[in-house]
């Protein structure tokens, strides 16, 4: 993992310095310029990273900002929090002889230097095309808005919260992703002409067709997950959180969770239970444990992830399950759980699990956070009659991320599950191409 300062992840400010001009132009300078770059191929977004860092090497930094800024819309955003360890970074061909190039770095100079020195905004759709609907201000549904508004389409996002961002306003700690990374990215969707509508939730039964009714003659999904799964055990008690609800209360007031000195139970190891484990220590926490079923090297949190965890003294409790609560009345006051190994390997789920006897162990618990999924809101399924789900809930599209329902489409995490925010900005740019040849293609019927 790259240096991050410790100082400031328990200020909640961003945990690197941003890379200088002078890095930026020996970093860029290491590049080997391949043809077919496979750091560009390997880049879910299409950001193309073999363009800005050759416009980096060759000193024309507002071009390389173009670059990013052309592809993705979300560019300042991915720069801080793009996995490029399994990625661009992963491809790069360098690797075979030394450290890949440090494509984060050069496209967060990048994008700042961009920001700062004022790139001409990009031009306004006419908006001579139809009337598109996108529900959701998150990574998918700002990523298929721009694309779209850059063909002329008049889009109109409609948002439930009072921001634009999705997961990264609410879910990612500042430490890893500053709002006003979030707010530069956005001022380019403005900058595009699309129309936001805030504290506009798009969940009342059969809302399709009454924005089919409006005059809408398209639709995307990009609404996120926003249910997330909690454990019976833990019901009724005043001390637990769901993350979804730990990492906004960090994100809006942190204060009230009072965590000084206390000793915080993570049970999850993905890379929202991480984030809350370092979020819990960064607000004061004694001490952070982090419980979870996989063994270390089957953790799904990405590696830099779990070296901030191992950084920050998170407590690992690897390949272990919490089997019951120690209460005082309505508050825990401590967990008791026991190793387990899996009945069939690679199959991840609790029901695979076998407790291993006399590996009993027990936690003092002052605060629980449970961090062991998310679905779709109940909302979702009720969006459009006769409109596929399967799994957890999740959306069903073909291969052109069209529903069931023609006309309608989806991306981002109500149709994968939940994954990354730049394989979200993908999918939403995909979308916008089909929604382009659906709408097209009918008119030329």
């Amino acid at each position: 993992m790259k240096l991050v300062d410790t100082r400031k992840i328990r200020q909640f400010q961003a945990m690197r310095d941003p890379m200088s001009l002078q890095a930026s132009i020996k970093e860029s300078n290491r590049c080997l310029l391949c043809h077919d770059a496979p750091c560009s191929q390997a880049c879910p977004a299409g950001t193309d990273p073999a363009k800005f860092i050759r416009q980096i090497k060759f000193l024309n930094y507002k071009g390389a900002a173009r670059t990013i800024r052309n592809n993705n819309i979300l560019g300042t955003v991915c720069s801080f929090i793009c996995p490029v360890e399994k990625l661009c970074e992963k491809a790069c061909s360098i690797k075979a002889l030394e450290d890949p190039i440090d494509i984060r770095g050069l496209q967060c100079f990048a994008a700042e230097y961009g920001n700062r020195f004022k790139l001409e905004p990009q031009e306004k759709s006419l908006k001579t095309k139809a009337k598109i609907a996108v529900i959701g201000c998150g990574p998918a549904g700002m990523s298929c808005a721009a694309e779209l508004a850059k063909m002329d389409y008049d889009v109109t996002i409609f948002e439930r919260e009072a921001k634009s961002g999705g997961v990264g306003r609410w879910n990612i700690p500042d430490f890893r992703l500053p709002g006003s990374a979030i707010d530069q990215d956005f001022q380019n969707l403005q900058n595009l002409g699309v129309e936001i509508k805030f504290n506009s939730a798009i969940d009342a039964g059969d809302s399709i067709s009454v924005l089919l009714a409006e005059g809408f003659e398209a639709i995307f999904i990009g609404c996120g997950l926003s249910s997330p799964f909690t454990l019976k055990m833990f019901e009724g008690f005043t001390n637990t959180y769901d993350y979804n609800s730990f990492l906004r209360m960090v994100k809006v007031n942190r204060e009230s969770l009072q965590l000084q000195d206390k000793s915080v139970v993570v049970i999850g190891g993905g890379s929202v239970a991480i984030d809350s484990a370092v979020s819990a220590k960064a607000c004061g926490a004694a001490k952070v444990y982090l419980v979870f079923l996989e063994s270390l090297e089957e953790l799904p949190a990405d590696q830099e992830e779990i070296e901030l965890a191992r950084t920050m003294g998170i407590l690992f409790r690897p390949a272990s399950q919490v089997s019951a609560v120690i209460s005082d009345g309505n508050r825990i006051t401590g967990l008791t759980g026991c190793e387990i190994e899996w009945l069939e390997p690679g199959k991840f789920v609790p029901s695979n699990a076998t407790q291993v006897p006399g590996t009993e162990f027990s936690l003092k618990a002052d605060v629980v956070i449970q961090a062991i999924g998310t679905s779709p809101g109940k909302e979702v399924s009720q969006l459009s009659k006769g409109m596929k789900t399967s799994g957890k809930g999740v959306i069903r599209v073909g291969e052109t991320f069209e529903t069931s329902i023609p006309g309608l489409f989806a991306g981002g995490d109500v149709v994968n599950g939940g994954a990354t925010v730049v394989q979200a900005v993908g999918e939403g740019k995909k979308a916008a191409v089909a929604i382009d040849h659906y709408l097209t293609g009918r008119k030329a019927i």
